[in-house]
């Protein structure tokens, strides 16, 4: 008794026949298995966010009835977040620059792998400075906006400023 596939045949058969295919992993054709996550949407516009924590600060501070406007506070802080940007962030940005032009020491698959990834990872830290530095300037120049209005006693800015934070 032969085996089915054995003998002279069975090795015909093996031969002329299209082995199955591999399914894409991530595909989700196999049982359990998850299709691939979509794709990351676009980065966070960190301006509006910075503006929008800002009015949400001041609209928080402001909500109790006793709360009185400190223009040395305020000016306090703001040239708190001045410095940190004229300083902090105006010198890491600088040095930042270090981090994605690095070259391959050898002229080999290793070598140009890591910088490729070094550089990569170098860019990142520089994406994500930039937007706390676009963070910041706005939080700051919303700070700078709210005690303009208060020092000109503009009380329907304050009051618009008042409603966004409500609003969040």
């Amino acid at each position: 008794m032969t085996r089915p596939g054995s003998g002279p045949q069975g090795v015909y058969n093996q031969l002329n026949t299209t082995p199955p295919q591999a399914v894409p992993p991530g595909s989700g054709m196999i049982p359990g298995a998850a299709a691939a996550p979509p794709p990351p949407g676009p980065p966070p516009n960190y301006t509006e966010l910075g503006k929008g924590q800002a009015q949400a600060d001041f609209a928080s501070a402001s909500a109790n009835g006793g709360w009185e406007f400190d223009p040395e506070a305020m000016d306090k802080v703001i040239k708190s977040l001045e410095d940190s940007l004229d300083d902090q962030y105006r010198r890491a940005l600088e040095e930042s620059s270090h981090l994605t032009g690095i070259d391959a020491m050898g002229d080999e698959v290793a070598s140009h792998g890591y910088v490729a990834l070094a550089n990569q990872s170098g860019a990142s830290y520089q994406a994500f400075l930039k937007g706390a530095i676009d963070y910041t300037t706005a939080y700051m120049q919303t700070l700078q906006d709210i005690r303009n209005a208060y020092q000109k006693q503009d009380q329907a800015a304050l009051d618009a400023i008042r409603q966004v934070g409500k609003a969040l």
